[in-house]
């Protein structure tokens, strides 16, 4: 019953249902478009897409608007999130996907001027406020590794390896078991190895620890979420992450200012077996209620991650799935 009442609340009937792509080259690029100064948040720059049409399938409309817009059309279409945007006029359901494949030569066809900028550029062009989630949801990997128990440094330490060995760019250093000057002493060092693999290592802790130039981001709990005192980036690398298990804290996770949240757990989990786990019905409902990249935790595998971009969310996240 309390899952038939949240969902009620999420009503989308009145929404525009807006398909987004972002355009890759064969190089990496991302084709960017600049709003002609005459339309709405005219001088920005923007994703191509436009309005789906009731009934039509996303590929199809991408596709058609590409054609509108560019003169192009794509071949591969990979999902990367679904984001509503409430406007003080309107509101719309940013469907973005990840496509490539370029048929044809990119032009403006309705005058506007397009240019190809490098991902670590992006954050320098002017983006209407709905695309900004967007921009980190690209800059985010589809994969959250957990570290889970360990009794010696170095087990901690080939785990961690054995996952960037494998891809894995995102980390949160979980030990709850240590005491403070041992677990900021080994965060630290377990910080310098991500990084220099090309890595980010998020740990948990006090707001404080923001401010200690070793630390690159920091998860909070959903206890701390309803503490008065708002968290302060060191700078704008920081990351900022909740763990949220329902709708009231997905709420305060975006009054944080946090930058992605993990949304638990979602199936049965042997790490907190006394957790009555979402569904994948009311999970997908949370992540479209979210404004933010939502990580499913709880239950996940690595083949977990496609049904959860399909469902709108960034990824998966996990503590024993990633380990190697």
């Amino acid at each position: 019953m309390v899952e038939k009442a949240e969902k009620s609340k999420v009503d989308n009937s009145n929404v525009v249902h807006v398909a987004v792509a972002v355009i890759l080259g064969d190089d990496g690029r991302v084709l960017l478009a600049k709003r002609p100064e005459d339309k709405h948040m005219g001088g920005l720059w923007e994703f191509p897409g436009g309005k789906v049409e009731p009934g039509e399938d996303i590929q199809l409309a991408l596709n058609r608007e590409l054609r509108e817009e560019l003169d192009i059309d794509v071949s591969t279409f990979i999902p990367l999130i679904k984001i509503r945007h409430d406007y003080p006029d309107k509101s719309v359901l940013l469907d973005t996907w990840v496509v490539s494949g370029i048929q044809g030569e990119p032009k403006g066809n309705e005058g506007q001027l397009i240019q190809w900028v490098e991902k670590g550029s992006l954050n320098d062009y002017e983006f209407p406020e709905a695309n900004k989630v967007i921009l980190r949801a690209l800059q985010l990997p589809d994969r959250y590794m957990i570290t889970g128990h360990f009794a010696e440094k170095e087990t901690l330490f080939n785990s961690v390896s054995v996952a960037l060995d494998n891809g894995i760019r995102l980390i949160q250093f979980r030990a709850h078991w240590l005491e403070g000057s041992d677990y900021l002493r080994l965060a630290q060092e377990l910080s310098s190895f991500v990084q220099a693999a090309g890595g980010t290592l998020i740990i948990k802790g006090d707001f404080s620890l923001l401010a200690e130039s070793w630390c690159h981001g920091l998860h909070l709990t959903s206890r701390q979420l309803d503490l008065p005192v708002k968290p302060e980036k060191r700078h704008s690398s920081q990351l900022l992450v909740a763990s949220c298990h329902d709708k009231e804290q997905i709420k305060a996770a975006e009054a944080m200012a946090v930058d992605f949240i993990t949304l638990s757990p979602v199936k049965p989990t042997a790490s907190h077996p006394e957790a009555s786990p979402l569904g994948l019905e009311r999970a997908e409902m949370l992540t479209g209620v979210a404004k933010v990249p939502v990580f499913w935790l709880g239950g996940m595998s690595p083949e977990d991650t496609n049904l959860a971009r399909q469902s709108g969310a960034q990824g998966v996240a996990a503590i024993q799935a990633f380990r190697g």
